[in-house]
Parts: structure tokens; sequence; C-alpha cells
């Protein structure tokens, strides 16, 4: 028979591994009682398991219902590897729309650009909201939905990330953001992809540099 130490390790590293390789995705429920059923061990060492990965940041215990797994915190390496996929993403999109010859309709974007450009008046939930709206808008003639949809969950993690030097930087470049959303509007109006390309590269490399000097993980 196992030691129970043993077991614990066991239901801790197997629940962390379904965590890493995201089979459960934040806000995802678990239940001592089925994880029990399904590693064939007692409920007692993934009782204590849960405890160990709320104290990391993994769970969040639910008295007499289970666990639910948290948004992980992102370190400054991993915000700016999240702003370089959606660099990446985008400026492929805008590649495919200049050998398609495709013109977007740019009338939803051109009004969001004038609310963004009014962020002294908005809440950051209100601003965030528009800046997710905007890059929506900017993908609606994008044919591949899997990269609309994982550069949209990108966009989602970033922006409710907690950590208070982030959200401030944030903040403090929202004029900046407001004013490149601009700039990709006017230039996919008349067609200029390449133009367009080049403002979001400016873009994410200023919102990079400014997490390389300001950000505390």
């Amino acid at each position: 028979m196992p030691k129970p130490k043993n077991l614990e390790k066991t239901a801790y590293y197997y629940i962390k591994e379904q965590i890493d390789a995201r089979q459960w995705l934040p806000q995802t429920h678990i239940t001592e009682q089925n994880l029990s059923k399904e590693l064939k061990i007692s409920r007692t060492p993934i009782r204590q398991a849960f405890q160990r990965l709320q104290e990391e940041g993994y769970l969040e215990i639910e008295p007499y219902k289970g666990a639910k797994i948290k948004e992980q915190a992102i370190d400054s390496r991993g915000v700016q590897e999240r702003l370089e996929f959606i660099e990446l993403i985008l400026v492929h999109y805008l590649h495919y729309l200049q050998i398609k010859e495709i013109t977007i309709n740019e009338q939803k974007m051109e009004k969001t650009v004038v609310e963004l450009k009014k962020s002294s008046n908005k809440t950051e939930k209100e601003f965030l909201q528009l800046e997710t709206q905007f890059i929506y808008e900017l993908l609606s003639f994008s044919k591949n939905h899997y990269s609309v949809s994982a550069v949209m969950d990108t966009v989602r993690e970033l922006q409710i990330q907690s950590n208070p030097m982030y959200r401030a930087i944030m903040r403090k470049n929202r004029d900046i953001r407001s004013h490149h959303y601009g700039k990709i509007t006017e230039y996919v109006k008349v067609g200029e992809y390449a133009l367009a390309r080049k403002e979001i590269r400016i873009l994410i490399n200023q919102l990079s540099l400014s997490i390389i000097h300001n950000y505390s993980d």
C-alpha cells in the first residue's frame, strides 16, 4: 500500500499536469469525489493536494463543493510572449488581406477608435471592452476562426492580470494604444496594409519595452 504522502504527491502532480497542459482550463470545477474515483485513491490525499495547490495559486477551494482552477499570473516574459503572439497573428492576417486584395469595412473600427480616444472618461473595464471590440472588428474578415479565438483568448488572458504594476503600465499606455489603433484604422481604410503592419509592430514594441523597463513580477 503506498504511503499517504506518496498518494498526496500522486494527486498533486496529476492535478498540476492537467492545469499546465491546459487540459483543465481556468474556471473548471473539480471535486475530491471524482478524482478519488479517477485515481483510485482516498479523498484525504486529494484534499491535501488541493490545499497545497491553493497555496501555490493554482486552485481556489470552494467549501463543500470542491475546487476551481484559477487563472495563472503571467510574469514579464510571459506578457512579452503573448504580445509577440498577437503581433504575429495580426501581421500575418493583414498580409493575407493584402495579397487577396480584401477591403475591410472600417466603419465599426472608426467608431470604436473614437470611443477609445476618450480614454480619460472611461473606466478601466470600459476601455478594455472597447479594446477587445476593436481587435475583434479588425479580425472580422479572417477565414481562420481558430486563430481569431486564440488571439481573443490571449487578449482576455492579459486583460485579467491582477499585478498592480502591470495594470499601471497598461493604464499609462492607454493613449499610445488608442493612437496606434487609430493609425491602423486609417491605413486599413485605404488598403495600406504594409503600413498597418508596421503600426502593429511599433505598438507591440512600445508595449514590450514598457513591460521590460517597468514590470515587477
